[in-house]
């Protein structure tokens, strides 16, 4: 055999091995290590920001359960800003940063109501978890989707999000933080981890009324 090739030969395997032993040696972190914990700390963060309200366009919402039980403010009712003089569980809320205002004369969805949306949720870690549009949302391409907001044990929609619709307009488009306890709590959801905060960004398209009582009708005028 040739000594050059002799050589060459001996050279590549020896590399290949190196290669082998880092590939062996390095460890891949987990993206979700202490998954609760850093949620938590990142919902506090948020919360802070948002009961700072330092550019006016922050507004946290109390659980509406809560809310509808009891309306004094501080105690269960809504939040605009920051009137708390002790605040609230920071679970206990939602948290919506005003991206675009509603529509003037825009109307607010009921609890009985249906509603048509564009959104995409999101883990902490910036992974995309459920969307009904790609990339830049577009209103002229992409098509909204309709959840009938009383509905939520059959569609699945959680009370963050119901909260957090009840007290939007139409044409509104927010960037929603959502804890962990107003989400999926301990139980983990298809992609989504247990104990994972949820950001939204949610545009609120449509408010359909039911077409009579006891109807959840998705029918769009």
């Amino acid at each position: 055999m040739n000594k050059n090739l002799f050589w060459l030969i001996a050279l590549l395997f020896t590399l290949s091995f190196g290669f082998m032993s880092c590939a062996e040696d390095t460890t891949v972190e987990d993206p979700y290590a202490n998954w609760q914990v850093r949620n938590e700390h990142y919902i506090d963060s948020i919360a802070d920001v948002a009961r700072a309200n330092v550019d006016g366009k922050w507004e946290i919402y109390r659980n509406y359960k809560i809310a509808n039980a009891d309306m004094t403010p501080g105690l269960g009712g809504t939040v605009v800003t920051n009137p708390y003089e002790t605040p609230a569980s920071v679970n206990d809320s939602v948290y919506m940063k005003i991206l675009e205002p509603g529509k003037e004369g825009g109307q607010t969805p009921l609890f009985t109501d249906s509603v048509s949306v564009y959104y995409r949720g999101k883990l902490i870690n910036g992974t995309v978890f459920d969307q009904n549009y790609t990339g830049d949302l577009d209103t002229e391409v992409h098509v909204p989707t309709h959840f009938a907001l009383q509905a939520n044990q059959t569609d699945g929609l959680i009370v963050g999000w119901i909260t957090a619709l009840q007290r939007m307009k139409e044409g509104q488009r927010v960037k929603l933080y959502i804890p962990a306890a107003l989400g999926y709590g301990t139980q983990s959801q298809s992609s989504i981890p247990a104990n994972s905060v949820l950001i939204f960004d949610l545009k609120l398209e449509k408010v359909i009324h039911p077409d009579g009582l006891g109807s959840y009708s998705l029918k769009v005028d």
